[in-house]
């Protein structure tokens, strides 16, 4: 199985090993961000992905997650 993102080889359903690092860095800061600013998982992905400071794999998976209508816990909203 393929990564969903970028075809390497898959370690899980979805992602490589790079892309299941970022995605799980992802999942990791949004208590912090959504405490501090009080906002939705989707407004979350959108900011890491307009951030010009964000790395290209993190803004990877937020587009994947945004394009596939990921909720926090994986499942489609």
């Amino acid at each position: 199985m393929n990564c969903k993102i970028c075809q390497r080889k898959a370690v899980t359903e979805k992602f490589c090993r790079i892309h299941l690092k970022a995605y799980k860095n992802i999942v990791e800061k949004y208590d912090c961000w959504r405490k501090a600013l009080k906002i939705s998982w989707r407004e979350y992905l959108s900011e890491i992905e307009q951030n010009p400071l964000t790395g290209e794999w993190i803004k990877e998976v937020a587009s994947y997650l945004i394009t596939n209508e990921e909720t926090r816990n994986g499942k489609k909203s």
